[in-house]
């Protein structure tokens, strides 16, 4: 039965590395389309919060922006959603037990499937087993994986099975898949019994937009991002993807997600209520789009901070540099022309390390508290953010 293997291996033969090199192109052009969404984001979010302030409760003006605002949201997670196709980001992470997003993966599959096709599960309860995911990445698995299992039926129907089990690391399974390192994982299979794939389609299947076509009267053409996005997602958390096929008998996918030994809750920073009465803060801000120079210009100005804002890194750390200790706190993007907003935090700091810094990014880099502290930064706000989550930041930290 030809088989694939997605996980830890000592070398990579040329397949694998030209089809890692196609999900880093495709993370590369998603990432500066999101990165330059997440400004637009960022601006929507700013200017309807500071309409909002300005018109009183009852207005129906105040009920419409509000409905903006929403809709902002949406468009928000919708974003985040792409971003899974990237490498360089995911949304956020935290420890999850994977019974519920499958429960509604399959619940909202299974309303939508032909009279002819039976959708099984069996989803063993294990709540106090988790997973370092998000429950969106678990619905899209599941949702992805069963997309892709209807498209291999016949016409004349057929069977999909969702199930997930446990694993320890003295389990035959784990010991007997060398793309496994020793550990426990959660296991989600999806198999089905339709037309198969051969070994030639198995190693290009999670290429994107990958076409397959049967050329008989039930072909069906399958192009697409699903089985990428599956790959992605699962490569993110440590897992590894294992598929059995056989030509004419069915496709099972099995993919193993690491259990966390331990759950570590996330310190959420509460928000400001209301900002400061007076304030003789004095705050340095940098980004390269001069309409969130503006925005943020406004939006601090009104709330009594102080700014000097700028859209070229390094003018920005010439300034710096001449007068150091006039600033109470940095504000600085991370993706910019001129000099990256990491390599310009790590220099401001090495000029003054007292400052705080605060590292504003259109999407995940993956920047753990190590590496922050590495390079002078204090803190990290994801874009597009709203003015009260700024603000929070920003007068816990000055």
């Amino acid at each position: 039965m030809p088989s694939s293997t997605t996980g830890a291996s000592p070398k990579k033969p040329e397949n694998s590395i030209q089809h890692e090199e196609a999900l880093d192109s495709l993370g590369i052009v998603v990432g500066e389309i999101a990165h330059d969404f997440n400004n637009v984001l960022s601006l929507i979010f700013g200017y309807v919060e500071m309409a909002l302030s300005e018109l009183p409760e009852g207005e129906r003006a105040r009920s419409d922006l509000e409905h903006v605002l929403a809709a902002g949201d949406l468009a928000k997670e919708m974003v985040s959603r792409i971003l899974t196709f990237s490498k360089s980001t995911k949304l956020k992470q935290e420890a999850i037990a994977v019974e519920k997003p499958m429960a509604d993966a399959v619940k909202y599959f299974r309303a939508r499937l032909p009279a002819n096709v039976k959708l099984n599960s069996a989803i063993e309860d294990q709540k106090d087993k988790k997973v370092l995911s998000n429950e969106t990445e678990i619905y899209k698995l599941i949702n992805n994986l069963c997309s892709n299992s209807l498209q291999a039926l016949p016409e004349a129907g057929g069977e999909i099975t969702v199930t997930v089990d446990y694993l320890n690391d003295s389990s035959d399974y784990v010991q007997q898949h060398s793309g496994l390192t020793a550990g426990a994982y959660a296991r989600i299979t999806v198999t089905d019994n339709g037309c198969g794939m051969d070994i030639d389609i198995i190693e290009k299947m999670y290429t994107p937009f990958f076409t397959t076509s049967r050329e008989d009267d039930n072909a069906k053409k399958r192009a697409g991002l699903g089985l990428t996005t599956v790959y992605n997602i699962a490569s993110s958390q440590d897992g590894a993807i294992f598929v059995d096929s056989t030509p004419g008998q069915g496709t099972t996918f099995e993919i193993c997600l690491p259990l966390l030994e331990s759950v570590v809750e996330d310190k959420v920073m509460p928000a400001s209520s209301t900002p400061k009465e007076l304030n003789t803060k004095h705050v340095l801000f940098i980004d390269d789009e001069s309409s969130i120079i503006k925005m943020a210009d406004q939006i601090l100005n009104q709330n009594n901070y102080t700014v000097t804002s700028f859209t070229d890194g390094n003018e920005a750390l010439e300034f710096f540099r001449k007068q150091p200790h006039q600033f109470d706190l940095i504000i600085t993007d991370l993706i910019m022309p001129t000099i990256s907003g990491t390599e310009l935090a790590a220099k401001l700091s090495a000029i003054n390390p007292n400052i705080p810094i605060v590292l504003t990014t259109g999407f995940s880099e993956k920047i753990t508290a190590a590496t922050c502290k590495q390079w002078g930064i204090s803190t990290v706000i994801k874009k597009p953010f709203k003015i009260q989550e700024l603000l929070s930041i920003i007068e816990n930290l000055s």
